[in-house]
């Protein structure tokens, strides 16, 4: 595909003309508006559903199924909604209509299974922020995390033979190059595509959520809980992702301490594979957890490096010792009065996220084993950091 200037409607206006543009179910839509109305009501879902047979069906299967172990089989939408609850409904209509308009695909530029397992932290982390935050309904930050990315599954369709448009980090990035290339970036297609398949206005207004460091006072307050979900699950998803570095823009940018931070991505690792089962997206936990936790054993090495510097040189005479080193340890007792104290709430930062992510694996795991190897050198950096006065 040509580089053409074009906003985000004239973009999929013309894919429309070329009738390449993907649809979503109308009773899935109508479904997201529903749900963010204070006074809906099974009844009115159960309505919605019966008007699109084939949703019905599979929902009637799903109800039936030897998941949730009923001895009475679901005869009727609503009785298949009372069943399977209001949630996961919604979730489970929502992913197939999405499976539908973007059937996953093997091979190609995209890895489609790394774009869901991206999305679906995405949505589970705004999701469990708009609760801890009270910003909003949660399940309406769930919908909207969860299709931040829509537009580029858009752009992979559109340029199909281009094997350069490829999901990468870090976000700002990857648009500014599909700028470059296309004229166009799939965050302005998603804000196009949502608005046309007529999402709550609200929902659509996150897809500016990437504008945070230049445009925050005019983000709302479920665009910056989607921001937030953005950073936390690129910090998931992409291994050179940085401890420090997520902490410090989470609170410079949004007032979140680590403690909020440490509970979304634990709570997230916790619900990740049940709430991917609906899109038959695979999502190996182990292998986030371990990956999470080689960022958390980088940040023990830097950290063991500056409590390394803090403590003075000992087992030397003092007639012994250079210049240099009367130096240095003259700077290390000056530095811990400055630095200490950082140096403990990092430390403590680090054991707690550890301690998080351990309740969601098998402490007989490697994933386990890990866990216990960062909690006890954090706890030998504490110890020696006793030293310094």
């Amino acid at each position: 595909m040509a580089k053409v200037d074009l906003d985000g409607t004239a973009f999929i206006e013309t894919l429309d003309e070329k009738h390449i543009l993907p649809s979503l179910s109308p009773v899935v839509v109508a479904l997201i508006d529903l749900a963010a109305k204070d006074d809906s009501s099974i009844g009115q879902m159960a309505d919605l559903i019966t008007k699109d047979p084939a949703l019905t069906a599979r929902m009637l299967k799903l109800a039936n199924s030897a998941f949730y172990q009923s001895r009475y089989p679901a005869g009727t939408a609503l009785q298949a909604v009372s069943r399977i609850g209001v949630h996961q409904t919604r979730l489970f209509a929502l992913s197939i209509s999405l499976k539908d308009a973007f059937p996953l695909k093997k091979g190609g530029p995209l890895d489609y299974g790394q774009f869901w397992r991206l999305c679906i932290y995405q949505g589970l982390l705004a999701r469990w922020l708009a609760h801890a935050l009270k910003a909003g309904d949660a399940e309406e930050a769930f919908t909207a995390g969860l299709t931040l990315e829509i537009g580029l599954l858009v752009l992979v369709r559109a340029c199909a033979d281009d094997a350069t448009v490829y999901l990468d980090y870090p976000l700002p990035s990857l648009l500014i190059k599909e700028k470059e290339l296309y004229g166009v970036n799939h965050r302005q297609i998603g804000e196009a595509l949502l608005r046309s398949w007529r999402f709550p206005e609200q929902i659509v207004a996150c897809q500016q959520s990437f504008t945070f460091r230049e445009n925050l006072s005019e983000l709302s307050p479920l665009a910056r809980i989607c921001a937030i979900a953005g950073e936390l699950s690129t910090f998931i998803c992409e291994p050179r992702t940085d401890l420090d570095q997520l902490f410090f823009t989470i609170e410079a940018f949004f007032g979140i301490n680590k403690s909020i931070v440490i509970d979304a991505v634990g709570s997230a690792m916790e619900q990740v594979c049940e709430m991917a089962e609906p899109f038959d997206v695979d999502i190996d936990t182990g292998n986030d957890v371990i990956e999470l936790m080689e960022k958390a054993n980088r940040a023990l090495t830097r950290l063991a490096s500056t409590v390394l510097e803090c403590t003075p040189a000992k087992g030397l005479p003092e007639s012994n010792k250079s210049d240099e080193s009367r130096l240095a340890r003259d700077t290390a007792r000056a530095a811990p009065k400055g630095v200490t104290h950082d140096i403990r709430n990092r430390l403590t930062a680090v054991e707690r996220f550890a301690r998080r992510l351990s309740r969601s694996i098998d402490p007989a795991s490697r994933e386990g084993t890990y866990v216990r190897v960062i909690m006890s050198e954090t706890q030998r950096l504490e110890q020696a950091l006793q030293g310094v006065r």
